[in-house]
């Protein structure tokens, strides 16, 4: 039916039709490579032409009517153009081809090795979890060893008193007989006889009495269970872990097709949206502001370190509110509970709530260097306060308890010098701004030093003066190179990647403090301003 009506079309009736089984036998592909041109359908006469100007095959006929006026070329010409063009582009396509086909490879990769990570990480959950059960078990029994243990004590004190008891009562009981029977019956001679021996023995026997339940009572004590206060559950998930996705590496990419434009830097440059703040000591000046961070409702923070006060900003950067200090803040940082805790107060930090109340202050013990301030300050997931003084890095639990410190006074590659910058990553491993070695140094969790990157310079991934130092949401390590006046990014793993924000691009004049918004924007402090960044 649909040969009929193609053959009766004026337009595709000298048009020769193949069955499938031609095609696919290859017997006419000769033949068609053979064909000098088509016939054109108006006029039945070979297409020995190509029309530039409608792009299209025609005859000599329509040369001379219907595109006398146009732009046309020989069909050999043409079509000797047309092959040159494709097969140009014929190389990109199918390398194309190739990248794509081994994405779809890495991509199937990805996708067989995801139950196995699931089922891996299903399996450190269980084993993780049997510890602390078995960890749990091994306290309880310990405690309910105890607890026998001062049961059987107990017990034993208990029979020890009871006989004592028995025996006193005894006594008390046969010297009121004998004293009554001598009151009864013993004549005037015979009390007279006994009556300094019976008062000294009724006297004794009282006082032992008394004496016997003052020992008692400071011998008997009451037993009770002192249970953790709070929900036990929120501890058991920190002890069990969490889950922490990271990005899958590629080995190929379809970034490496060579496309026909111009090609841009690998990451754009921040803009800056606004520079708030200038010398002084009014609302919204600052004088050597040091740190600032962002509470849970988006609003900036600053550390206004010689105006001796913290000044709240919206997040578009506008002044809200300030909150007076007496001393000068160091650093502040912002708790997911909406605490501020604040340095620079001696050996202490002060916790302030949502308003900017001091709810509390923490008192930080153990510091070699009497004289010097708490510094820099940060929050790990763990709960615990990481906060430097000197040379040294303290880590405090929630309520201020010594848990651990480090660090050796001096220069090379795991000694600390001072002032001293600290953050922490998604794994809690502690990153030290060390501003008199000029350099980074990562610590594990439990202090352990694991390296040091930077060295002191103006290169690329050299540093002088380091301040501030944060982390991004893919554990890159992002630091003030205050002395350079730029801002600079290293990988988690030390690898330099590049400076932000510099001096002659962006501005920057002695950045101290950083930090990013809620929607990813940086904000920098430096000199006497806060920039925001779109980054």
């Amino acid at each position: 039916m649909c040969n009929e009506t193609h053959r009766g079309l004026r337009v595709s009736r000298s048009h020769k039709v193949l069955t499938i089984e031609d095609l696919q036998s290859g017997r006419l592909t000769a033949e068609l490579r053979a064909r000098e041109t088509s016939k054109c359908g108006y006029h039945n006469e070979l297409n020995k032409f190509y029309c530039d100007t409608c792009h299209r095959v025609i005859c000599l006929h329509c040369v001379v009517t219907a595109h006398k006026d146009h732009q046309y070329v020989e069909i050999e010409k043409a079509a000797e153009r047309e092959r040159a063009k494709i097969k140009a582009k014929l190389p990109t396509v199918k390398n194309t081809a190739d990248l794509h086909e081994k994405w779809i490879k890495e991509l199937q990769s990805i996708k067989n090795d995801w139950p196995l990570q699931v089922q891996r990480t299903e399996e450190q959950i269980e084993k993780q979890a049997e510890a602390i059960i078995e960890a749990v078990q091994k306290v309880k029994s310990e405690k309910i060893s105890q607890l026998r243990a001062m049961n059987a004590a107990r017990e034993k004190q208990m029979e020890a008193a009871m006989e004592a008891a028995e025996m006193d009562l005894a006594s008390a009981m046969s010297c009121v007989q004998f004293t009554d029977n001598v009151l009864e019956y013993g004549s005037p001679a015979e009390v007279m006889s006994v009556a300094g021996e019976l008062t000294a023995r009724m006297e004794q026997t009282a006082d032992e009495k008394i004496a016997k339940r003052a020992e008692l009572t400071n011998d008997f004590m009451n037993l009770t269970f002192d249970p953790p206060d709070g929900d036990p559950e929120p501890e058991v998930s920190k002890l069990i872990g969490g889950i922490k996705q990271t990005r899958t590496s590629f080995t190929s990419t379809l970034l490496s097709v060579e496309i026909n434009v111009e090609k841009g830097t690998q990451h754009g440059s921040p803009t800056l949206l606004k520079t708030v703040g200038q010398e002084g000591r009014g609302d919204g000046q600052f004088y050597y502001p040091t740190s600032v961070a962002v509470t849970t409702d988006g609003d900036i923070v600053v550390a206004d370190h010689d105006n001796r006060r913290l000044q709240f900003l919206d997040k578009d950067g506008s002044f809200k509110k300030k909150v007076e200090l007496e001393f000068e803040p160091g650093c502040v940082v912002a708790l997911t509970n909406g605490e501020l805790l604040v340095t620079g107060d001696e050996h202490k930090i002060h916790v302030l709530d949502k308003q900017g109340r001091e709810s509390r202050v923490i008192q930080v013990t153990g510091a070699a260097e009497k004289d010097k301030n708490t510094e820099d300050i940060a929050f790990d997931s763990l709960g615990r306060i990481i906060v430097t003084i000197g040379y040294q890095v303290l880590v405090l639990s929630f309520n201020g308890d010594n848990i651990l410190k480090f660090g050796d006074k001096g220069q090379g590659q795991q000694k600390l010098s001072f002032y001293l910058h600290v953050t922490v990553n998604s794994s809690n491993q502690i990153i030290v701004s060390d501003c008199g070695n000029h350099n980074l140094k990562i610590f594990d969790p439990t202090g352990r030093h694991l390296f040091t990157c930077g060295s002191r310079g103006s290169g690329l991934g050299q540093l002088t003066c380091p301040y501030c130092v944060i982390t991004d949401g893919e554990d890159n390590i992002i630091v003030a190179d205050c002395s350079n006046h730029r801002v600079s990014v290293f990988s988690r793993d030390g690898t330099f990647i590049r400076h932000v924000l510099t001096r002659k691009e962006h501005g920057l004049n002695y950045p101290f403090g950083l930090t990013l918004t809620h929607d990813g924007h940086l904000v920098v402090s430096d000199n006497h301003s806060i920039n925001i960044f779109k980054v």
